[in-house]
């Protein structure tokens, strides 16, 4: 007998139906399944919802970057136009014949500037003619190219007239294609590709194919012209869609310039372990190239030994790093393996040392962007606190590639540096000094608080009064071709508003010295405060291309 509280016999319910309390259970466990299911469901909308939102986040923060890899550090002023083959002479050759004499790089970015375009294809064809003629002019035609090697879009309209100027001249296709293959290389990003934007490979592959397309044209016009096989190359082992051609491009390169070095240096980077090669195939290629043709040849080898210190220091192996850059390097004077060796000296703290390889390498390329940069950064250090030579070398790095990612890391510090200076030389008494440092600090990085620090440097002490203003003048006349005299006279007549009397002071000074920049960029700031803009505009042109960069900055910002 089943019992329930107390002695009471059990309910007749519970014992005749039971199926109640099936059911009940029944009910229950489909609810708790339901409520399972919709927790489930939910947990996984709201994941899904955060991963979708990552995506887009992620997703903008790629597009965002891509543009900015492709937009200027800093604007800078230009470098003078030449007036004959740009070429920066120096006498005799290196140890394996090749001229000492290098392409000003920076001038020939003036000429497209300045759409000199008729020019800029006859200086690329001598250039090149004397290529063909000797190989080892074969670094000069390849400087020529690479000064337009670089991804901001301005130049892209530049180029297109360019081409349509002189279409009959392989010139301008073969700088087109090099700007192009940088853009499509900014596009992509430096990132591992695990860690790279779908986009940003779709974007590359595009600007690769346009490039392709300028150095196709450009060896139907001269299929002798090196650096457009050169560049499909690096195109081929890159991009995706040459792959299966790069042996067949390297033959062919090599047929047409059995002594040429750019093309087997470049074949050598194409068989590095992380483009899909391997050391073996690395040191099969360099034994191929015979010294006899080009001594150079001869360092082909030390290519692997820069790869190997390359993935030694990304493991954290720096003095084996070290110690494979040196090996390489014992292989002769090679900028490749130069800047390598200064980058591991630097990183170990070795700053002399790193200075004096880094230094080495520029006296053989001195126009090379990543060589200045990193000089410039060395000059940063605690050690040297070299801010001026900085500053020449980061703005001339400026003038040869605008959009360099390490430009604008190393831009700020050099800026700071120079300011950092200019408050010592003004406690020694040196204004001028002073002055100038600020000058060099805004050419890089144009600010309110320089600007303001300028301004109550050039109106310190003064108060205003006849005799103040009457010493000024006195000085400033004094000294015709003084422009910071002439400067302090303008700032304490600004503070009267005497603009009149200051436009005519800056055209006397003008007129005495024409090739003064800052001058019209003073003047500039004048006819803006008595409303004639188009004066103030054409001064600020003036001033630019005399090589005032904050003018430059003024111009961009009225166009």
């Amino acid at each position: 007998m089943a019992f329930g509280d107390g002695n009471k016999p059990a309910s007749r319910s519970r014992v005749v139906r039971p199926w109640l309390w099936l059911a009940l259970v029944a009910v229950v466990l489909a609810g708790a399944v339901v409520v399972a299911r919709l927790a489930i469901h939910s947990y996984f909308a709201r994941r899904a919802a955060q991963f979708h939102f990552v995506d887009e986040t992620a997703h903008a923060d790629a597009a965002a970057q891509r543009k900015a890899r492709a937009e200027p550090a800093a604007l800078v002023a230009r470098a003078p136009l030449p007036d004959k083959l740009p070429l920066i002479e120096r006498p005799g050759t290196d140890v394996y014949g090749y001229p000492l004499s290098y392409t000003d790089r920076s001038a020939l970015r003036s000429l497209l500037a300045a759409g000199s375009y008729a020019v800029l294809s006859k200086y690329l064809e001598q250039f090149e003619r004397e290529a063909e003629q000797d190989f080892h002019n074969e670094v000069r035609i390849h400087d020529a190219v690479d000064a337009f090697e670089t991804p901001e879009r301005a130049l892209g309209e530049s180029l297109d007239a360019w081409v349509a100027a002189t279409p009959d001249s392989f010139a301008p296709w073969v700088a087109r294609g090099a700007h192009r293959f940088a853009l499509g290389f900014a596009q992509r990003g430096e990132e591992f590709a695990a860690k790279t934007d779908a986009e940003n490979f779709k974007e590359m592959e595009a600007a690769f194919a346009l490039a392709f397309e300028d150095f196709e044209h450009a060896l139907r016009l001269n299929p002798a012209l090196m650096p457009a096989r050169r560049t499909e190359i690096r195109i081929a082992f890159v991009g995706s869609k040459h792959r299966a051609e790069l042996d067949a491009m390297c033959k062919r390169a090599f047929e047409v310039c059995k002594a040429c070095m750019q093309p087997r240096v470049t074949q050598q980077v194409a068989l590095e372990p992380r483009w899909g090669g391997s050391y073996e195939r690395m040191a099969l290629a360099a034994k191929a190239a015979k010294p006899g043709l080009n001594a150079r040849f001869a360092q082909l080898p030390g290519y692997a030994l820069i790869d190997r210190a390359a993935v030694s220091a990304a493991a954290n192996d720096h003095q084996g790093a070290l110690a494979l850059a040196q090996q390489a390097v014992a292989f002769g004077d090679n900028v490749d393996f130069l800047l390598p060796l200064a980058r591991r000296l630097d990183h170990l703290g070795d700053t002399a040392r790193s200075l004096e390889a880094i230094s080495r390498a520029l006296e053989i390329r001195p126009q090379r962007t990543d060589l200045l940069l990193f000089r410039a950064h060395v000059y940063t250090r605690t050690e040297l606190r070299d801010y001026e030579a900085a500053y020449r070398d980061l703005l001339l790095a400026l003038r040869l590639d605008p959009t360099s990612p390490n430009g604008s890391t190393t831009l700020r510090n050099v800026a700071q540096g120079l300011e950092y200076l200019a408050g010592q030389a003004q406690q020694r008494g040196d204004l001028n000094g002073a002055l100038r440092l600020l000058d060099e600090s805004m050419d890089l990085f144009p600010n309110n608080a320089t600007e303001h620090r300028r301004s109550a440097l050039l109106t310190s002490g003064f108060r205003g009064s006849a005799e103040e203003l009457a010493e000024l003048e006195r000085r400033a006349n004094a000294a015709p071709n003084d422009f910071y005299a002439h400067q302090r006279l303008d700032y304490a007549l600004s503070q009267s508003a005497q603009w009149e009397r200051i436009l005519g002071m800056w055209n006397v000074f003008i007129s005495n010295n024409p090739s003064e920049g800052r001058a019209y960029y003073e003047r500039s700031g004048t006819y803006s405060h008595v409303a004639k803009p188009e004066a103030a505009l054409a001064d600020a042109k003036r001033a630019c291309e005399l090589g005032v960069s904050v003018a430059c900055a003024r111009v961009a910002r009225a166009r």
